[in-house]
């Protein structure tokens, strides 16, 4: 699945589940990258694509990749590293927010797409919430601009399904 559409595919899910929730209260939900973040924060839900990373066997020590507009080689998985990022009114709206948006990818942590007869089976991106370093995370939250936001680090990570034999 190419980046932007698995972004375009995240950003459809959380609004479905935030809606299907009755807790979307007006708030806009949209992909964006960690300078459109920075330079244009605006009030609303925001997941900010902050870094690429190939699906790589246990062992392997290439270096790691960081955010481009290229897609993967066909074959390759990916994680893709996002901030779900919230900015409202007041602070209580906002944390509130946060929590609706935390339980909908919390219930629902599975996108299917599927595919073409005879190719993939299907391709699913499977959305967990990430740990990182306190460092990382105080570096993200500056790198979004003033004022921060509220943001919590979500990982997503795609799955292709191919048929079975016969």
């Amino acid at each position: 699945m190419p980046i932007a559409a698995a972004s375009a595919a995240l950003v459809r899910h959380l609004q479905d589940s935030l809606e299907q929730a009755g807790a979307l209260q007006d708030m806009a939900v949209e992909a964006m990258t960690l300078s459109q973040a920075r330079t244009n924060p605006g009030h609303g839900i925001a997941l900010v694509l902050w870094r690429i990373q190939p699906e790589e066997s246990t062992g392997d020590t290439s270096p790691l990749r960081t955010a481009s507009r290229g897609d993967p080689p066909d074959g390759v998985g990916l994680r893709l590293r996002y901030l779900l990022t919230v900015r409202g009114h007041d602070s209580e709206a906002e944390q509130e927010m946060l929590g609706h948006c935390m339980a909908a990818l919390e219930r629902n942590p599975v996108i299917e797409q599927t595919g073409a007869p005879g190719e993939i089976d299907a391709e699913a991106l499977v959305v967990t919430l990430e740990h990182i370093p306190d460092e990382t995370y105080l570096q993200l939250l500056e790198a979004c601009g003033d004022p921060p936001p509220l943001l919590l680090p979500y990982m997503v990570h795609s799955l292709r399904l191919r048929p079975g034999p016969g």
